[in-house]
C-alpha cells in the first residue's frame, strides 16, 4: 500500500531520536497503514478489539501505579506488575495532542515478562498501533490477546 503524506510525516516523528531514543518502528519497512492493517487483522482473527487490549493494559497500569513503584499482584495473583516512573512526558507521534507520562510498567504473567508504557496504551486504543516489528516496545497483538484470555478483567 502506498503511504499517504500525513503518514509520512507521522513516520518521520516515529524515527529514532525524534520523540524517543529508539523510535517506534524498529526495523519494520512497512507503511503505517500496512502495520495497522496487519495488526487489526490479527486481532480480528483472535476475536479481540484494540479497546479490549487497551482496557486490559490500563488495568495493569492502574494496578502498578497504585503500588507506588513496588511490585504488586493483580488478576487474582496471575500477574505481577511494577511501575518505574521517570520524569517528563512524551508526545504521541500521531500529533493528536496527547502527552503521556514517562513510565515503564514491567508485567510478569505466566512466567513471561513484558514491558509497556502509558503511551502504548494510548497508541493501541486511539490509533490501533502496536509499534513496528523490531521496536523495543512492540507488543504483539496475538500475544496480548492470549494474555487477556489468561488474565480476564473480571477475574
Amino acid at each position: 500500500m502506498k503511504a499517504n503524506p500525513k503518514n509520512i510525516r507521522t513516520r518521520n516523528r516515529m524515527s529514532p531520536g525524534r520523540l524517543s531514543l529508539a523510535g517506534f518502528l524498529g526495523d519494520d519497512p512497512r507503511t503505517l497503514d500496512d502495520i495497522v492493517e496487519a495488526d487489526l487483522a490479527t486481532l480480528e482473527a483472535e476475536g479481540v478489539s484494540c479497546e479490549q487490549i487497551a482496557d486490559f493494559l490500563d488495568h495493569l497500569h492502574e494496578a502498578a501505579d497504585s503500588a507506588l513503584e513496588a511490585p504488586t499482584s493483580t488478576c487474582s495473583g496471575k500477574a505481577t506488575v511494577q511501575l518505574t516512573e521517570t520524569m517528563g512526558r512524551i508526545p504521541c507521534p500521531f500529533a493528536c495532542g496527547v502527552r503521556a507520562h514517562k513510565a515503564v510498567i514491567q508485567v510478569t504473567i505466566d512466567g513471561e515478562t513484558l514491558q509497556l508504557t502509558p503511551l502504548q496504551i494510548h497508541l493501541i486504543r486511539e490509533h490501533s498501533f502496536f509499534q513496528g516489528r523490531g521496536s523495543v516496545f512492540r507488543l504483539e497483538p496475538a500475544h496480548l490477546a492470549q494474555l487477556c484470555r489468561l488474565c480476564p478483567l473480571g477475574d
